[in-house]
């Protein structure tokens, strides 16, 4: 939470399989995943650098004594080290949340760099969800009512508020809603045909 959405992009670009659904085929499967790129709006954090940096510092002239000394540490490891660092610290300022409809969500460690340079044109409903939710906070998620299986993610705060709600039964669905739940986007449309009680008169 309080991350913001960086990107949204469909599972099957990112070669994420959906759960294979007993009526569908893996295309449609794959429909309802989609992920979510999050990123700290703080870079992190001010105060830990500054205590990154001097611990660095304190490391870097242990290994230095230790190198003088037995010439145990080579300066190939401490690069790697470096990198090890480096890409931890990545880690902890980005995150990947994993949104499949009617199925599941979680964060994940799945990521690449190539999915932003994708050739592929993101589907119309990725391109709504990143239209209304880019740059806001993830800012709850809460469980509607008590029974109901359906998730609300909430996006933002006051008039910027957006809410995506996921249906988690069937194949479900993704509903897109502004700060007073109209909706603005459905992952899935369905179709009622409404019978009237009277045949002659149509009287529904």
């Amino acid at each position: 939470l309080g991350f913001k959405l960086a990107n949204v992009y469909d599972g099957n670009a990112l070669g994420v399989s959906g759960t294979a659904s007993s009526g569908g085929g893996s295309s449609d499967a794959a429909k309802g995943v989609y992920m979510f790129k999050l990123a700290d709006p703080s870079g992190g954090g001010g105060g830990g650098g500054s205590n990154a940096s001097s611990k660095n510092a304190t490391s870097s002239s242990k290994d230095g004594d230790a190198a003088a000394a037995a010439d145990k540490t080579t300066q190939e490891e401490q690069v790697q080290q470096q990198e090890e660092m480096t890409t931890a610290a990545q880690d902890q300022k980005r995150a990947m949340l994993l949104i499949e409809s009617g199925v599941r969500f979680h964060p994940t460690t799945h990521y690449t760099q190539s999915s932003s340079g994708s050739s592929s044109m993101p589907s119309p409903f990725a391109m709504k969800l990143r239209k209304h939710l880019r740059n806001l906070r993830l800012e709850n998620v809460t469980q509607l009512g008590h029974l109901d299986r359906v998730v609300d993610f909430r996006f933002g705060s006051g008039n910027y508020a957006h809410h995506l709600l996921l249906e988690l039964y069937s194949q479900g669905n993704l509903i897109l809603c502004d700060g007073e739940y109209r909706i603005l986007g459905l992952l899935r449309t369905h179709e009622y045909e409404v019978k009237g009680g009277d045949g002659e008169n149509g009287v529904g």
